[in-house]
Formats: C-alpha cells, structure tokens, sequence
C-alpha cells in the first residue's frame, strides 16, 4: 500500500514538474499572453453560437456570420491548468456541440486558430500553413 502511494506521489510531481520545465522552456517562467481565434466555416453558411469560458472566466455569448472571427487572450499559470471550452450551436445542428479549445497540457501555440466546421474544430498548423489538425466534437455538454 505504501509502495503505491508513493509511486502515484511520484508520478504526480514528474507530470508537475515536467508542466513547469515544458512552460519554461516554452514560455518562460512568467505567464505567458495567449490569443485564441476562433472562425465560423460551417459549410451551410448558418449563424454560428460560441460560448467561451474556464472556470474562472465566462467570455459570454457571441454569434459570428460564416468567414467572421472573434478572438480572446489570457495569461497562462505555470502552477495550475488553463483551459477554455466552447459551446457551439447553429440551426439545424441538432444540439450543443463543445470542444476544449485550449488546454495548456496540450496546447504550447501562442496564438491559436481554429475553424468551426460541422463535424468538429480544425487547428491552424503553423507548419503546412493550413487547418489540417482536425477533431470531432467532444461528448459531453459542460455547465
């Protein structure tokens, strides 16, 4: 039992602190400003719905006619996780659709663009210069 304990305390500080030494080597000690860009490419054209938060922050409800952008920026805590989620709604999409937009575990872009398609978000790909890292909508609806 005690084996165990400490192999799970082991593991837990390694991810922190591989967290830091990525951020640092990264972004540097500091928080970082990050922009997330998020673009209505839905192929019907509709009336797109975001809703932007994290757990601190709720960036309200925006709606973006097809081609239009709305854009947000934050600061990352190198001691705790960031991430904004998104709701996302047009008529006839049947539902809410939410996708993790930015997760700094995941994300090391210091401006990160994503497009809205209906089968999921596409991720600008700073070395091919297109939106060609491509994801399904995530499963379930966050309040």
């Amino acid at each position: 039992m005690r084996r165990a304990l400490v192999l799970v305390i082991s593991l837990v500080v390694f991810a922190v602190v591989n967290h830091v030494a990525d951020a640092a080597r990264t972004d540097g000690l500091w928080p970082v400003k990050k922009t997330v860009t998020i673009t209505n490419r839905l192929p019907s054209k509709a009336l797109l719905r975001v809703h932007c938060r994290s757990k601190n922050d709720d960036l309200g409800i925006r709606y973006l006619r097809y081609d239009e952008s709305f854009h947000f920026k934050f600061r990352t805590d190198i001691f705790f996780r960031t991430l904004f989620y998104c709701s996302f709604e047009w008529p006839g999409s049947g539902r809410k659709h939410w996708y993790d937009i930015y997760n700094d575990w995941l994300d090391h872009c210091k401006h990160c663009k994503f497009v809205v398609k209906n089968y999921g978000v596409c991720k600008y790909n700073n070395r091919t210069y297109l939106y060609d890292k491509c994801f399904s909508w995530q499963n379930e609806i966050r309040h």
